[in-house]
């Protein structure tokens, strides 16, 4: 697989749902924007803003896997992007092209690639910055 680079974006719905926003290229360097909340409305400070940083070794073979196994240019996310829910983007560039996936409701055969990604954007460590940036 020729990979370039791949976007996450989660979004924030009416509840406590964090907002995340990822972006790691073939290089493993890594640009996530998160807001996370302690309850509704409460934004948690410490771990919320704009971090940069690079992926290990490991951390980039198994987002190479989870990829590949992913079987994501075959996935049909349908066009559903209302009501209060989180909406999810995956926008991938491989093997020359460029892959759109957007929806409130992806398929089943989605819910490992996006619980990959969310807990990625969620748990991985990286410095925080002040510089400000913008995830396509």
């Amino acid at each position: 697989m020729q990979f370039e680079k791949i976007i996450y974006h989660s979004s924030m719905c009416f509840g406590s749902c964090p907002m995340l926003d990822i972006e790691i290229n073939k290089n493993k360097e890594v640009k996530l924007k998160r807001q996370l909340f302690k309850i509704k409305a409460e934004v948690d400070s410490l771990n919320s803003g704009n971090f940069k940083g690079k992926l290990s070794n490991k951390q980039m073979n198994k987002l190479l896997q989870v990829l590949e196994a992913s079987n994501y240019e075959n996935l049909k996310f349908p066009n559903v992007d209302c009501c209060d829910g989180v909406v999810t983007t995956f926008i991938i560039y491989a093997n020359g092209k460029k892959t759109f996936l957007k929806s409130m409701m992806p398929p089943i055969e989605a819910e490992q690639f996006i619980n990959y990604f969310k807990n990625l954007a969620l748990e991985i460590q990286l410095p925080k910055t002040n510089e400000e940036f913008e995830i396509e």
